[in-house]
């Protein structure tokens, strides 16, 4: 499975980097408009269109019936009863695709989230790596090295109750780094990137599951029986603005991706 998360990882990394030297809402934006299109193509290969087409076309008949007797109570009512029943068999008809339709975007997001949620540290920013081990592990043993670049403040702060050990990093030097986790005799590393650049950033490692797989797509996981059940990096919160507005990229995202779909259904033949 790792193989596969790769891969699709890769393709956007290789899709992003034609836009690093732009803003990043430059690059989201495009690949938002592009997900509107894949969106719109797989809507319409697995979707009933000739229902749905039909269905609207009924609520509309049945919304004008409602506005053209307004003093007739009975008409209304079965028109309203009408319209109730159109519609649900249009969310029949529209339910299944967009279930469909919910796979390969819930992936994009994956991706865009590890690239677009948070920030690399700046050089001088400090923040917290936090490691979690088994229960039987001697958190004596538990120590981290870190190279050139990046200074560890603290002493490791070692939590008994939550079987935790933590440190304080300052980044020194703009760069991507691995610190070394030792927990007896395992060793393990964690990715520290510093700077500017677009990239992903995992905040953190832990042991591998079908879920984390998916939705951890920037590092790999921890192997399965390792006494060292994560690695964990905070990062900070990536401010996006435009023209001095702040804006989650989430909700960039889906309106642009939503209104350029809408925006060429009509060119594509397509009924939402």
């Amino acid at each position: 499975m790792w193989p596969i998360v790769q891969a699709f990882t890769k393709f956007f990394d290789l899709a992003i980097a034609l836009f690093q030297s732009m803003h990043p809402i430059v690059g989201l934006t495009v690949i938002s408009v592009l997900t509107g299109a894949v969106m719109l193509v797989v809507w319409k290969f697995t979707s009933n269109q000739d229902a749905i087409a039909r269905s609207k076309s009924k609520i509309a008949a049945y919304i004008l019936e409602i506005r053209l007797f307004p003093d007739d109570m009975r008409a209304q009512f079965a028109a309203q009863g009408r319209a109730l029943g159109a519609n649900f068999r249009y969310m029949t008809y529209a339910i299944p695709p967009m279930l469909i339709v919910l796979l390969p975007v819930v992936a994009i997001l994956v991706q865009l989230d590890v690239r677009y949620q948070r920030r690399p540290l700046e050089p001088g920013e400090v923040t917290l790596l936090k490691v979690k081990v088994a229960e039987e592990v001697d958190l004596a043993s538990v120590t981290l090295d870190a190279p050139a670049g990046i200074f560890v403040e603290t002493p490791a702060m070692r939590v008994v109750a939550e079987d935790e050990v933590d440190w304080r990093l300052r980044a020194d030097t703009p760069g991507e780094y691995d610190v070394k986790v030792t927990a007896g005799a395992t060793v393990e590393t964690k990715r520290i990137v510093v700077g500017e650049r677009l990239t992903k950033l995992a905040e953190f490692r832990e042991q591998s599951n079908f879920l984390t797989i998916w939705m951890a797509p920037a590092e790999k996981p921890l192997p399965k029986g390792s006494p060292i059940h994560e690695i964990r990096l905070t990062y900070p919160e990536r401010e996006m603005k435009l023209a001095g507005i702040s804006m989650h990229w989430l909700l960039v995202f889906f309106v642009v991706s939503v209104l350029f779909g809408f925006a060429i259904k009509g060119i594509v033949g397509v009924e939402v």
